[in-house]
C-alpha cells in the first residue's frame, strides 16, 4: 500500500508562517483542534497513518488552500544539499586555504568559510538523522509475504 505524506511544512514555509502561528489562526477561526494534531501534520518525513478531516479542513481554511496542497503520495526529499553556488564557493575557499603558496584567506573569507562549513555540517547531520529514521521505519514496517496457499512464482 502506498503511504501518504504531508506537505504542510512546505506550505507554511512558502507563506512565511510556522506551526505555532497556524495553530493560532485555526483557534482564531473558532475551530477546536488539538495543537498536537497540527504539529504531527506538519512533519513532512513521517508517513500519515490516518487523517482527521476536521483537522485538514481547519488547516485548509486557515491557510486558504485545498486538500491537494497538503496531502501527497510522493515521498518527501530525504537528502538535502548545500546548493551548487554555496558548494562551489566553499570548495574555492577551502582550496585557497589549503594551498601552500599564493594568497591566504582574509579574515572575512575565513569567517565565510567557517559559516559555509557549519551549514554543510548541519545539512549532513540532518541528512543522517532523516536517513536513520527512514531506515527504522522501513525495518518496523510489516513485511509482505505471499499467502501459504499461493502458487510459487517464476519458471520451474
Amino acid at each position: 500500500m502506498q503511504e501518504a505524506f504531508s506537505r504542510l511544512k512546505r506550505v507554511l514555509d512558502s507563506q512565511g508562517l510556522n506551526t505555532a502561528e497556524l495553530v493560532r489562526r485555526v483557534a482564531e477561526q473558532g475551530d477546536r483542534i488539538n495543537a498536537k494534531s497540527i504539529y504531527r501534520l506538519a512533519d513532512p518525513e513521517e508517513p500519515l497513518e490516518k487523517v482527521d478531516m476536521r483537522v485538514i479542513g481547519a488547516v485548509c481554511q486557515a491557510l486558504e488552500i485545498g486538500i491537494a496542497d497538503i496531502l501527497t503520495f510522493d515521498e518527501p526529499t530525504i537528502v538535502e544539499d548545500l546548493g551548487a553556488a554555496k558548494q562551489a564557493r566553499m570548495d574555492a575557499l577551502m582550496t585557497r586555504h589549503g594551498a601552500r603558496s599564493g594568497p591566504g584567506l582574509t579574515a572575512v573569507e575565513m569567517t565565510e568559510l567557517e559559516k559555509l562549513v557549519g551549514e554543510a555540517e548541519a545539512i549532513a547531520l540532518g541528512n543522517a538523522r532523516r536517513l536513520a529514521a527512514r531506515r527504522r521505519r522501513l525495518l518496523r514496517a510489516p513485511r509482505r509475504t505471499a499467502p501459504a496457499n499461493a502458487p510459487p512464482t517464476g519458471a520451474d
